[in-house]
Parts: C-alpha cells; sequence; structure tokens
C-alpha cells in the first residue's frame, strides 16, 4: 500500500510541478508582449528574449541531470 501511495504523490507532485511550470512560462511570455506593445525599445527586448531562452536551456539541463 505504501508504494501506491508514494506513486500517487509523486504523479500528483509531478502535475503540479508542470502546472505551475506552464503559468510560469506563460507569465513571462505575457511580460514580453506588454513590453513589446508599450514600445520597449528592441535591444531591451531581445535581451529579455535572450534571458527567456537562456531559462529555458538550463531548466533543460536542470532537468536532465536530476535524473
Amino acid at each position: 500500500m505504501a508504494k501506491k501511495e508514494k506513486n500517487i504523490n509523486e504523479g500528483v507532485s509531478n502535475f503540479v510541478s508542470a502546472f505551475f511550470d506552464g503559468v510560469k512560462k506563460n507569465t513571462a511570455n505575457r511580460f514580453l508582449a506588454q513590453a513589446k506593445k508599450k514600445g520597449l525599445p528592441k535591444d531591451a527586448i531581445d535581451i529579455m528574449n535572450t534571458i527567456k531562452k537562456d531559462r529555458e536551456r538550463l531548466d533543460s539541463l536542470l532537468k536532465k541531470y536530476s535524473k
């Protein structure tokens, strides 16, 4: 029974983690869209996009090596 409970807890934890990762990505996308809409200079938006891509690459590497 403990093994089944552990599997359920891991499944819920993974779901919650994936949900909040999605929220985080959508928030970053919204901020970028607002910055473009409000006329932030292109070089600033380019830096924001670079940071976003770097964060995604880092998250991918952390996920890869945490297994």
